[in-house]
């Protein structure tokens, strides 16, 4: 498949109103996800938990094309509101290609974040290892599930807000309860391996002005 193309949606399992890939893609920890493309290259987007977490973004900065990225270190970022969220790499290697209609659009990440809205394509230099810090499948979906659980509590526990029996997040958590604060949210859910090695102090739960 060539990086230009459209790619195939995959399968969807729902967890709380998220959709988690069923299989072929696997899931990064920083909520990044990879579709293996042949021998030697794996295109690159952002979850729908990410999505609907953060909401639809108003700016985006890709990678750099021919520069190579490491698995865990930042590689791209979104702009909403002025606040800025920054993800990792969910792979070894090089940039070599970047979707166009994401710069003109940013909410395509957003809308259609498994087809239109991915990100990039990378010539991977590591991949086997890389994929055993990664999720697919059935271990992809209790990921989410556990992901869910932090936020439910979070919400919980600041804000009283609860989900019925049954019930599903609602899109665009934060835009919905801004008293969770973006900063807290991006180190909580997306930065977690930078947080965890100390490159990135963590913050206190309070309100943003």
């Amino acid at each position: 498949m060539m990086p230009q193309q459209k790619i195939k949606r995959p399968q969807m399992r729902e967890v709380f109103g998220f959709q988690v890939p069923s299989e072929n893609y696997y899931l990064h920890k920083g909520h990044a996800w990879v579709l293996p493309e042949g021998d030697d290259r794996v295109r690159v987007g952002l979850d729908d938990f990410s999505q609907k977490l953060l909401g639809p973004a108003e700016w985006v900065k890709l990678p750099e094309i021919g520069k190579t990225y490491y698995q865990d270190h930042i590689c791209m970022a979104l702009w909403r509101q002025g606040h800025k969220a920054s993800f990792e790499a969910p792979v070894d290697g090089v940039i070599e290609v970047t979707n166009p209609k994401i710069e003109k659009n940013p909410g395509l990440m957003h809308d259609d974040p498994y087809g239109e809205g991915w990100l990039f394509v990378v010539k991977h230099s590591n991949l086997k290892r890389n994929l055993e810090n990664l999720v697919s499948g059935e271990d992809a979906v209790i990921w989410i599930e556990e992901e869910t659980h932090r936020l439910l509590n979070l919400l919980d526990s600041r804000l009283g807000v609860t989900l019925p029996d049954g019930g599903a997040i609602v899109d665009d958590v934060y835009g919905n309860y801004q008293e969770l604060g973006w900063r807290p949210l991006v180190q909580e859910f997306f930065l977690k391996n930078l947080t965890s090695r100390g490159f990135i102090p963590k913050v206190k739960w309070k309100k943003e002005a």
